[in-house]
């Protein structure tokens, strides 16, 4: 049973694990950025989960406990302008809902006042309506709509030719709360909880917030792990080739050439040899990007332009004391989890309520982000201890 990894003596449901690696115990793996910057970023995401958690656990606890009427009299003050936040995706134009103001022909006049037409042109004629003026486009006299005492106190008169309307908009923005208090104060204190209840409610029926939460926060989590699991291998692989840059030749092949202009400008005007090296390194992880390497293809191009000693994906994590294998297959079902999630579970309400195959529960959170610690952890030993071969001309790495 490989079991590496694993400090010596250690005890997995009473089965005593022979010595392995010790080289591979994670203290020292620290020493390899990549595989430290994934961990830290890791511990990161953990800490979200169990701040979050923590959080609408209480808020359950207390909006259960909380009568509905005792929140009845908190009420919030969105319509100052100061406390909205939107962007222009969230204005949305509607429908025309009426003419507020334009200069009209003496018979469309007559049709909006409800007047005879005659009355009108005598009217106008009298200067009883307002300035005439003569519309540039066809030479008919026209009246500014509406009667000088229905115009309310901030009316703009257009110009001619034009007519004012009046438009649906509806405006989605964020509006700020207020609630600054002192938490030492007892009073204050039991107001701004009222305040957050209060806010808390608006989302919905208790039951389906909670289920609703999870999942968003489990989702949230399980791709943010995912992003910095490909982190993690891009960083790896930028590592190799900046310690073997002759890998770069094997790997783009012999075909693929730069100009003296390109040469030129990655060499910072041919001062900088080091600049050359990173500029290729870039353009070779880049190139790996664009022919479409998943996580499984980069693995593979580790895998095969180093020729790794041991297998990255044989690797394990223990699940409530249970042991499982990180294999290549296990990295296929998390990624086909990752791909649902991003592209069909955009709506988190109709992911629960109608795509059950959707929805992540903690279990399976926490088994994914295990397998892929794993096989991080085994691909970060290989580099990070040697344990794989370069083919150059003077030996194996």
């Amino acid at each position: 049973m490989d079991m590496s990894g694993l400090p010596e003596g250690a005890n997995i449901n009473n089965i005593e694990i022979a010595n392995d690696d010790s080289s591979a115990a994670p203290r020292n793996l620290e020493r390899f950025s990549p595989y430290a910057a994934y961990v830290a970023r890791s511990e990161e995401i953990e800490e979200l989960i169990s701040l979050t958690s923590i959080s609408y656990a209480l808020s359950q606890q207390l909006l259960l406990s909380t009568p509905p009427e005792q929140l009845a009299d908190i009420t919030f003050d969105k319509s100052a302008p100061q406390r909205r936040s939107f962007s222009m995706a969230d204005v949305t134009i509607g429908d025309i809902l009426e003419m507020s103001a334009g200069w009209l022909p003496y018979e469309e006049y007559a049709q909006k006042t409800g007047r005879n037409l005659q009355d009108v042109v005598n009217q106008a004629e009298a200067g009883l309506l307002g300035p005439v003026r003569i519309r540039p486009s066809d030479g008919i006299p026209v009246i500014l709509w509406p009667p000088e005492s229905e115009r309310e106190a901030d009316f703009k008169a257009p110009e001619i030719d034009f007519l004012s309307i009046k438009l649906s908009v509806v405006v989605k923005a964020k509006v700020a709360t207020d609630l600054t208090f002192d938490p030492s104060d007892p009073v204050q204190a039991r107001a701004a909880q009222k305040h957050f209840l209060k806010l808390a409610s608006s989302l919905g029926k208790v039951d389906e917030v909670v289920k609703r939460a999870e999942f968003l926060l489990f989702r949230a989590a399980f791709l943010l792990q995912w992003t910095s699991f490909e982190v993690f291998l891009r960083e790896t692989i930028e590592e190799l080739l900046a310690r073997h840059p002759q890998v770069i030749l094997e790997s783009a092949g012999k075909k693929e050439s730069l100009s003296y202009e390109q040469l030129f400008s990655m060499t910072h005007r041919l001062s900088s040899i080091e600049s050359l090296r990173q500029e290729l390194i870039d353009m070779e992880i880049e190139r790996l990007r664009s022919n479409g390497r998943s996580i499984h293809g980069m693995i593979n191009f580790l895998k095969s332009a180093f020729r790794f000693k041991r297998d990255p994906y044989k690797a394990w994590y223990v699940y409530k004391g249970k042991r499982y294998e990180a294999t290549y297959s296990t990295l296929i079902d998390i990624k086909e989890r990752r791909n649902i999630l991003v592209h069909e579970a955009s709506d988190a309400r109709s992911a629960i309520s109608s795509k059950e195959g959707q929805s992540l529960s903690e279990e399976e959170y926490v088994k994914y982000v295990l397998a892929l610690r794993s096989v991080a952890h085994s691909i970060s030993s290989s580099v990070h201890f040697k344990k794989y071969e370069v083919q150059v001309s003077n030996g194996p790495a």
